[in-house]
């Protein structure tokens, strides 16, 4: 296994192909990546376009030249960037002395399948649950087909999760061997200075007079379930009085979550935050993070927040929660009633998925979500202890172990089948 400073006797040239560094998770995480890799490691970047760049990266910057749009959707605007990317990947391919491509989402993933060059690795990064993946008409077709088509062409598959790439092995045909498991990674000690900024005057309105915030962060989207945890807040309102929610994140739902809150008579309660270059001040101030989503590939913001010591309570969906929270448990488990006192944080079963409106008696699901969370809120020493659990299971996500097993996945190292990935490149 190659570590560190093998990887530093030599040159190493890496491109990323993804289509933003302005939003969305796998950009996130790709920008990450760039920053952990050890300074002999050339990093490029394949872009739709270079425009707003949010997310802080290390390396240069390729741009396809596509204006931003507001619907990425459209078939033909699909179409475009894909042969694009293909024309331009062809060029760098041969002429970059790259040793590896590592693209995200499915269109850069075909196009670093159908450009492959036998000097260059193509790695594909598979960064959700495929088969829950919402996408829905044309463009679905496409997806599914190329996943079941195109990827078994590609020298590497990487998943984040293990429920992931169980997902792709099982339900799209994809080949055992070629597929591993490389978490997300943290900078877990950066994370941990950037909490100690100044909360804006706003953000500090939201912890007046030492109120109980509980918290969670994502885009307000149907598969992030925002709607659920505020039906739960009723409940959880009458045993704990001027405790309030706060949401991190903006979104399609966010009028619809408004509409809601004021509907339940929760609009003192709720509060919407919007998005957070920097949210782990406001992360490290409250005092619970809570995940009600249905479906994730590896829950980063779950991650981030037990990297700010909050104790977490998480729906038990397909794809990571299980494998962060309870990792030695089988990740085909589920949390079937009220809920699971697991290893690093609290479990409850999935939600439905169905939006229950104001007035309707609450669902299953949104009780027993509300009962997890009165089970740490309520019970000081068990909340002691998650809070702990919570730093503690960070430190399995440190960016410099992930990094090094991105290391050995570009320079083809070999892996016992005891380790969480083996690459046969």
């Amino acid at each position: 296994m190659m570590d560190v400073k093998e990887a530093c006797a030599g040159k190493k040239r890496v491109l990323f192909v993804i289509s933003t560094l302005n939003t969305g998770g796998a950009q996130r995480a790709f920008a990450n990546l760039s920053m952990g890799f050890p300074e002999n490691y050339e990093c490029d970047f394949l872009l739709n376009d270079t425009e707003n760049i949010t997310y802080p990266y290390r390396g240069n910057l390729i741009s396809l030249g596509l204006r931003p749009k507001k619907d990425k959707t459209k078939l033909w605007y699909q179409l475009r960037v894909l042969w694009k990317r293909c024309h331009m990947l062809r060029h760098l391919k041969k002429e970059g002395g790259y040793d590896a491509c590592i693209s995200g989402l499915t269109s850069a993933n075909a196009a670093n399948v159908l450009t492959r060059d036998k000097n260059c690795k193509a790695v594909i990064s598979i960064r959700t649950f495929t088969s829950k993946d919402n996408v829905r008409g044309i463009k679905g077709l496409i997806n599914g087909w190329a996943v079941r088509h195109l990827y078994n062409k590609a020298d590497l598959i990487t998943t984040v999760s293990e429920s992931a790439k169980a997902d792709l092995i099982a339900n799209y045909g994809i080949d055992r061997k070629k597929v591993c498991t490389i978490y997300n990674g943290y900078g877990v000690q950066q994370i941990k200075r950037l909490a100690g900024d100044e909360l804006t005057e706003r953000e500090k309105d939201w912890f007046v007079k030492n109120r109980r915030v509980i918290v969670t962060m994502g885009r307000l989207a149907h598969e992030k379930g925002q709607w659920h945890l505020i039906k739960a807040m009723k409940a959880v309102r009458e045993r704990i009085p001027g405790i309030c929610l706060l949401l991190l994140g903006e979104g399609e739902l966010e009028s619809r979550l408004k509409s809601l809150s004021k509907r339940c008579g929760l609009q003192n309660t709720v509060l919407f935050g919007g998005f957070s270059h920097n949210p782990y001040p406001i992360l490290s101030k409250c005092d619970l993070f809570v995940l009600p989503s249905l479906y994730e590939g590896f829950p980063n913001a779950l991650a981030e927040a037990m990297c700010c010591g909050l104790p977490v309570v998480a729906a038990d969906f397909d794809s990571g929660a299980r494998e962060i929270l309870a990792p030695g448990t089988n990740i085909s488990d589920k949390t079937e009633n009220r809920f699971e006192a697991a290893e690093y944080g609290v479990l409850c079963p999935m939600m439905d998925g169905i939006y229950h409106e104001a007035d309707e008696e609450p669902a299953e699901c949104e009780k027993y979500l509300a009962e997890a969370i009165l089970y740490l809120l309520c019970n000081p020493e068990i909340y002691k202890k998650y809070r702990a659990q919570s730093l503690r299971r960070a430190e399995h996500f440190k960016m410099e172990t992930i990094i090094q097993e991105w290391m050995n996945v570009i320079a083809g190292a070999e892996k016992n089948e005891n380790q969480r990935y083996r690459s046969d490149l």
